[in-house]
């Protein structure tokens, strides 16, 4: 891969995981840094870290355990790393608070800002989760028209954005999140024909995952399709949530809530289950789903993220309307009746994420770089 000669790029967020040198974050931005001359990250820290320098990636933590005073110490950190080593983009990881703040540091240096969009946030659903939510789509609504480039991980969130702001085409580029899923090809289907299992993955976080409405489903399912369990994997606020609703609707022998695993975990747990449900209120992408689909699951999933777009209902998988319980049952019925429908979506989603895997990790990173470089021209 060639470096990008003379290009220093700064990136403004939050990252703990970066101060740890064995996290999937930290290896994926040393990938990045090998794109460039320098690469420097200023992340908002809740606990005090100390500089790191691998190379040529700095990363640069800003502390405080006051909000605001780390977003204050966020933009004064960026602003003088941007000026001292001579930074020739700024790039944001989201298009909420810390994506002001890179952008407040483009406009106090005069430096190109990109900012990347990971989540839904026109979606309606997302402003009406919570204040937060509401907050941060209307420093999206400021920022995006006043971006230099935009990285979308989606078309749907393009669309969005050309719908609402009228941004030129040519400024945002669709980079979905680089998923390898040569591992997850080589699991072999489930064979226990006693039990149907099916899986869901994410943050509990219900106003955004939704997986309460999985949980409610199985409690009328169960009576139709009596060897049908479900397993939720992840961790977040809402899991005793979760663990009360299994509990008052007497579901602990159907419905399981499991911490979140590493990647052999998943795999091996994949070669056990028959589907694979998404339940999301809004997505940006939906990386999992391409792991269950090349896992040979096939994949129900509400109409968010990378639904219509990879996922397409009635071929490779089955997309229902969002927080519809009646629709996501009667699409889990459908397949656990009709092994033959079962069989054909799990061969298609298994050859669309074949499809997916012929891209390296090589063109992807340098499909990266090109969505740096349409900022400087």
């Amino acid at each position: 891969m060639q470096v990008m000669c003379g290009m220093r790029v700064l990136v403004i967020g939050r990252e703990p995981s970066l101060f740890d040198e064995n996290s999937e974050a930290f290896k994926r931005i040393r990938e990045y840094a090998g794109l460039f001359d320098e690469l420097h990250i200023v992340s908002g820290e809740e606990k005090k870290q100390e500089p790191k320098r691998y190379g040529n990636l700095y990363i640069w933590p800003a502390y405080s355990s006051f909000a605001v005073v780390r977003m204050f110490s966020v933009l004064r950190l960026g602003i003088a790393k941007a000026r001292k080593h001579h930074i020739r983009i700024i790039d944001a990881q989201d298009v909420g608070e810390w994506g002001l703040l890179a952008w407040l540091v483009s406009v106090r240096t005069g430096i190109p800002f990109r900012a990347q969009i990971h989540t839904d946030i026109f979606s309606p659903r997302y402003r009406k989760a919570s204040w937060k939510e509401r907050f941060r789509y209307g420093i999206a609504e400021f920022l995006i028209p006043r971006a230099d480039c935009i990285r979308v991980v989606s078309e749907r969130i393009k669309k969005s954005i050309e719908t609402r702001n009228k941004k030129p085409e040519a400024r945002i580029t669709v980079l979905p999140i680089f998923t390898d899923v040569s591992e997850f090809l080589r699991v072999s289907p489930n064979q226990n024909a006693q039990r149907f299992n099916m899986v869901a993955a994410g943050r509990f976080i219900d106003r955004e995952k939704n997986f309460s409405m999985l949980i409610r489903m199985m409690a009328d399912l169960v009576k139709a399709c009596p060897n049908v369990h479900l397993t939720i994997f992840g961790d977040g606020p809402d899991r005793n949530y979760y663990h009360k609703i299994i509990s008052s609707n007497d579901l602990g022998k159907y419905v399981k809530i499991k911490p979140w695993t590493d990647r052999a975990g998943i795999i091996n747990f994949f070669s056990s289950c028959d589907a694979y449900l998404l339940s999301s209120n809004y997505e940006g992408w939906g990386r999992v789903v391409i792991e269950a689909m090349a896992s040979g699951l096939p994949v129900i999933m509400t109409d968010v993220g990378l639904a219509g777009e990879v996922v397409k209902n009635g071929v490779n998988g089955i997309v229902v309307p969002v927080d519809d319980l009646n629709a996501m049952s009667d699409a889990v019925q459908d397949i656990y009746n009709n092994k033959e429908k079962l069989v054909r979506m799990a061969k298609a989603g298994r050859e669309t994420a074949r499809i997916t895997a012929l891209m390296s990790k090589e063109n992807y990173l340098s499909l990266y770089k090109q969505s740096l470089e349409n900022c400087l021209h």
